[in-house]
């Protein structure tokens, strides 16, 4: 169907090189789907979209303030769905894959959890953390006496009618920087191992908003950069509307799904490109603007003192990647795998990248969050 809908995302495709996109919205009752390079029956990787689903499990089985039983017992169930246990992302081995695809995959890989390095304490710095999530499968596969994948199927795929929702392989492949060829490791599978359709997660999406569950996701625990995070949820703030939802971003493929709850409205983007990001980003702004009048805020430059800046240099690490800070004109240079990335200040101690809308911060001395990762400085600059 020719709409200006399906028209903006056929020009965002070629414009950002991106071989498969499927969008979709419900605003005002009224649905709207569009492709390009595919159709709204392609299964895409959704990656860490998969968190919600997992979250609303969790909510189902678990206590929220119950220990794990792995990690230290100050860290609790909403520690794990709120991403601030205080520990790192990944394990110290990152490949998974080694854990077989067996009914014990996930098991096996929690088992090495004692030894993910603990950033900071409970509710100290909020830090993205996968780990955090597979930890939350195996004490959901645990209670439920099945395995992750089956409870998740009987509590949610199932009930929510999402035919076109499996742990299978995508239709398309993930193209771009990071795109993995190979199947979805069995033992990451909590984090964002599902695959869907834009019409299937549209209708989680919609289905979400009604549940009894909702209430307690919404509700802030963490503060990443610039947004709130609730459980299993980011939430952000376009004057005095609410959107929570949720990204997701693996092995060449970039997600989105958005809701705002007092309009019920919700978005769903999907690509087959790690450079889907800035075409989402583009269609978010478009939805937004359509539903509550306006826009994302891209937060200005601002001008900071050179020492002030210097005072961040150093070198970065993480289970994800070591990052090389410097000074640079008017910002700082960010050198992490093999790529320069030039921020600029915004605040005192956040930075934007000068081309792109990914932020950074220093939200304690010593450490600093690279998007969602936060890393400890292992040397100091000079």
């Amino acid at each position: 169907m020719n709409t200006p809908f399906q028209a903006r995302c056929d020009e965002l495709a070629v414009r950002h090189g991106i071989p498969a996109l499927a969008a979709a919205m419900s605003v005002d009752g009224s649905v709207e789907v569009a492709t390009a390079g595919c159709e709204p029956g392609t299964r895409f990787r959704v990656a860490s979209i998969t968190k919600p689903f997992t979250a609303l499990l969790a909510l189902s089985l678990l206590d929220l303030d119950e220990a794990t039983g792995v990690w230290p017992s100050d860290v609790r169930v909403r520690h794990l769905l709120s991403h601030t246990s205080g520990f790192d992302c990944e394990l110290p081995e990152r490949d998974l894959a080694r854990f077989g695809d067996g009914d014990e995959a996930l098991a096996s890989a929690v088992a090495e959890l004692p030894a993910v390095d603990r950033l900071v304490g409970c509710d100290d710095i909020w830090s993205y953390a996968n780990t955090g999530y597979w930890l939350l499968g195996h004490l959901c596969a645990v209670k439920a006496g099945v395995t992750f994948e089956e409870a998740l199927e009987r509590a949610v795929i199932a009930p929510f009618a999402l035919s076109a929702t499996s742990f299978g392989e995508p239709d398309v492949d993930g193209t771009g920087q990071g795109a993995d060829e190979g199947p979805y490791p069995r033992a990451r599978r909590p984090s964002g191992g599902l695959v869907s359709t834009v019409t299937d997660v549209l209708a989680f999406g919609t289905r979400l908003l009604t549940e009894p569950s909702f209430v307690r996701m919404a509700v802030p625990h963490g503060k990443p950069i610039g947004r709130v995070y609730g459980l299993g949820l980011f939430g952000e703030r376009l004057g005095e509307v609410e959107a929570w939802g949720h990204s997701g971003s693996y092995g060449g493929f970039e997600t989105s799904l958005l809701t705002i709850p007092a309009r019920g409205a919700v978005f769903v983007g999907l690509t087959s490109s790690s450079n889907g990001q800035a075409a989402l980003d583009e269609l978010t702004d478009g939805f937004f603007e359509r539903v509550v009048g306006r826009r994302r805020r891209v937060a200005p430059f601002i001008e900071l003192p050179a020492e002030v800046m210097g005072a961040f240099a150093g070198s970065y690490a993480c289970s994800d990647a070591q990052y090389e800070v410097v000074p640079a004109e008017g910002g700082l240079l960010v050198r992490v795998g093999g790529e320069e990335l030039l921020v600029r200040p915004i605040a005192e101690r956040t930075f934007r990248l000068v081309d792109g809308r990914d932020r950074m911060d220093f939200p304690r001395d010593g450490f600093a969050r690279f998007g969602s990762r936060l890393a400890r400085r292992v040397t100091r600059a000079g």
